[in-house]
């Protein structure tokens, strides 16, 4: 795969720790507006969670990549997101990489990519409020070039077009994005997760 690669670790069941921190709240519009990390959007949420204490630093340890922030994604049912490219923070400036978990229900929703090379993508804009930055058009029918369904950790690449899609899945997409240091590139995060995974079956074969 050119855009995502799959990483070799086994986390502890998260999907706790965001029911009692924010999935509960995501069905009374009075308890997500009073909570200023969860942002509602047409398809779904976006939630800063990097305030939270999730248990994923043996994983960030294992990779040799510093955890810098955590949001969460949530799609909701048959809905997929709007194409775009992660920005760092508020600023243009694209972040290459992150790191994503399935917390709950993405055996069915699937991750897509649209390459440079396969689509005209127009005059792009920055929109603040998402840390993105989007096509001059939503509604074309742009080229997939490529997918995958989050069925295990990955590494992903981010600054290329991408969405989630969640069509077909009768229930909310619930995904941990961990973001590290933006001036890794994703080839450099790339080579440690292929590092990372080429010990864990080293060490698999000789036990």
């Amino acid at each position: 795969m050119k855009y995502s690669a799959n990483i070799d670790f086994d986390l502890s069941n998260m999907y706790d720790l965001y029911w009692n921190e924010f999935g509960h709240k995501l069905d009374d519009p009075k308890l997500y507006f009073a909570d200023k990390r969860i942002m509602p959007v047409v398809t779904g949420f976006l939630i800063t969670g990097k305030e939270i204490h999730w248990p994923v630093q043996r994983l960030m340890d294992a990779l040799g990549l510093e955890l810098v922030t955590a949001r969460l994604f949530v799609t909701n049912p048959n809905r997929k997101l709007l194409i775009h490219r992660d920005c760092i923070s508020d600023k243009t400036e694209l972040r290459q990489w992150a790191i994503n978990v399935p917390i709950a229900n993405c055996d069915m929703g699937i991750n897509e990519w649209f390459s440079d090379e396969d689509n005209d993508f127009g005059n792009e804009h920055f929109a603040p409020g998402g840390s993105a930055i989007t096509p001059e058009v939503f509604d074309k029918e742009y080229v997939i070039s490529e997918s995958c369904v989050l069925n295990s950790i990955k590494l992903i690449r981010t600054d290329v077009m991408h969405r989630s899609n969640n069509l077909g899945n009768d229930e909310r997409r619930v995904v941990l994005s961990l973001r590290g240091d933006p001036n890794i590139s994703y080839e450099q995060a790339k080579e440690k997760v292929h590092d990372h995974n080429r010990q864990r079956t080293e060490n698999s074969s000789s036990s």
